[in-house]
């Protein structure tokens, strides 16, 4: 069975073997980091190369550590997509839910609403809005809301709360009935 020779450097034992002139090559490296070679190392040359290979080393990690890692593609897809739907539900006209008002037509666009409905469950303790999604069917609305909950709170209770608040919202605060309200949770988070 044939062993492998260790890497120049470093002898049969696995520790550091010194360098030619007999000092320790981290010593070296560790005196021209911090700038106080001594006369010996200044002049000897298996110093100097130990230096240089130190230096070139250091620039190297610092060059790789000074470029900005691209993003993996995922991301810059993922980030793309939300930039479009954002910038196309902004000018998309039909976003617009009819709200029966004695005085005559009134228009709210969809994303006016969805805030409106997504700030009554940011008041709530315990429950954060992330996205609400409104339908409409004649006047009523549809509702389809994502939701994040505090860890501990009662899930249940919380959710049947959510629905009231929504409920309550959309005829009062919109005007527009709420025929369904569907909550999804989607994420716990804890309390600092």
């Amino acid at each position: 069975m044939a062993l492998d020779a260790p890497p120049s450097g470093v002898g049969p034992e696995g520790q550091i073997e010194p360098l030619a002139c007999g000092r320790d090559a981290a010593d070296v490296w560790d005196h021209a980091a911090d700038g106080v070679l001594d006369e010996h190392e200044r002049s000897c040359p298996h110093c100097a190369a130990a230096v240089a290979d130190a230096r070139g080393l250091d620039g190297v990690v610092h060059r790789i550590a000074d470029e900005a890692p691209p993003p993996p593609p995922s991301l810059m897809d993922t980030v793309m997509e939300a930039v479009l739907d954002t910038v196309t539900a902004e000018l998309r006209p039909q976003d617009l839910l009819a709200l029966d008002s004695p005085a005559g037509p009134a228009l709210l666009s969809r994303p006016a609403a969805a805030r409106v409905l997504r700030h009554v469950v940011d008041r709530m303790d315990g429950m954060r809005a992330r996205s609400c999604r409104i339908e409409q069917d004649g006047l009523a609305l549809s509702v389809a809301i994502t939701v994040t909950a505090r860890f501990g709170v009662d899930l249940a209770s919380v959710t049947a709360r959510v629905r009231q608040m929504v409920v309550a919202a959309g005829e009062q605060a919109l005007g527009a009935p709420v025929a369904r309200v569907d909550i999804t949770v989607v994420d716990l988070w804890e309390e600092r």
